[in-house]
């Protein structure tokens, strides 16, 4: 049988620049050629939501055309419209296109449109649309939301660090909060944790929209890619304060570092780790604690970590790959 290409349709161009690049490496596993196609949204490419959603109209008609010619798999990375997408990808790529959608957040975590009643009804017309997720606390969200959807559980693309990790700097060990504050941060538990480890750690958070937090040194500004990457393989560990969270691509990329990220027990963080050492329970020492044990960790043994879990991703997608095409076969 021979390999099976893809085209992916990056609808956030910018904010899931790396994961499109983890996703690609993966899909290419199977020998298939994989392109891309950008959408950049609007905090990138300005302009309204509107325009986003014509360029995105516009980037499936591209994969269609590609999919008609070489019988690629099309899969798009973020639902734009919520889950009025399933329908949109079905009418614009057709009957004999292979699809999926990634679903990050069947219940998001900031306003979004397409998640209510109505649209998960008409969303369950395009009943060919394949539904990808990568935790099983999405799988049971959208299961329990939409009866009858069965989603594909596969790994959060991985692309760890080639080069050896950085060494540990003297001092107050740096703990990071990084990304834009939403309604689901824990703000309780930073509190609680800047009283406890105030004096003998660095804590800082840094992303939009943050308010300020007792113990923490917090900077409302917007981080690049490129210092995203420079903040977490300086930091000793990086924390995930979700009181819900489905899974985070911050952890991710922390991991690919060789910095531990710390977050809630029961997330997809526990995917990551042999053990639950980084995990934290519902009270601030718990938390505590999983930090503590983050800073003694060896950033070699991470990285190692973060090449398993490539390897795992990889063979997972590439599966995947292999199954879509004996589907069509």
């Amino acid at each position: 049988m021979n390999a099976r290409d893809a085209v992916v349709v990056n609808t956030l161009g910018g904010a899931l620049q790396h994961y499109t690049r983890g996703l690609v490496d993966a899909l290419g596993q199977a020998g298939g050629r994989v392109s891309v196609e950008h959408v950049d949204e609007p905090s990138v490419a300005g302009g309204s939501g509107l325009g986003w959603l014509r360029r995105y109209v516009r980037a499936l008609w591209s994969a269609r055309r590609t999919a008609r010619r070489s019988g690629a798999v099309v899969v798009v990375t973020w639902p734009v419209l919520g889950h009025l997408d399933r329908l949109l990808v079905r009418v614009v790529l057709g009957r004999r296109t292979d699809m999926a959608l990634v679903v990050h957040d069947p219940r998001p975590l900031v306003h979004a449109r397409g998640y209510g009643p109505v649209a998960r009804r008409l969303g369950s017309l395009a009943s060919r649309v394949r539904l990808v997720v990568h935790s099983d606390t999405a799988d049971a969200a959208l299961r329990a939301d939409c009866p009858g959807v069965e989603p594909e559980l596969l790994p959060h693309p991985v692309l760890p660090r080639r080069s050896a990790p950085r060494p540990r700097m003297p001092g107050r060990p740096v703990v990071r909060v990084l990304g834009q504050y939403k309604p689901d941060r824990d703000l309780a538990v930073l509190t609680g944790i800047g009283e406890r480890l105030g004096d003998s750690h660095r804590l800082e958070v840094i992303g939009r929209r943050w308010p300020s937090v007792p113990g923490w040194d917090v900077t409302d500004e917007f981080v690049s890619e490129e210092r995203l990457d420079e903040l977490m393989a300086t930091a000793d560990v990086v924390l995930v304060p979700y009181a819900r969270f489905f899974q985070s691509g911050i952890a991710i990329r922390s991991l690919e570092s060789g910095t531990p990220a710390v977050g809630p027990a029961g997330s997809s963080i526990a995917d990551l780790y042999p053990d639950d050492r980084y995990l934290a329970g519902d009270s601030v020492d718990s938390w505590c604690d999983a930090i503590v044990a983050a800073t003694s960790a060896d950033r070699g043994e991470t990285l190692e970590l973060a090449a398993r879990a490539d390897r795992t991703c990889r063979a997972a997608w590439a599966a995947w790959l292999g199954t879509h095409s004996a589907a069509v076969s």
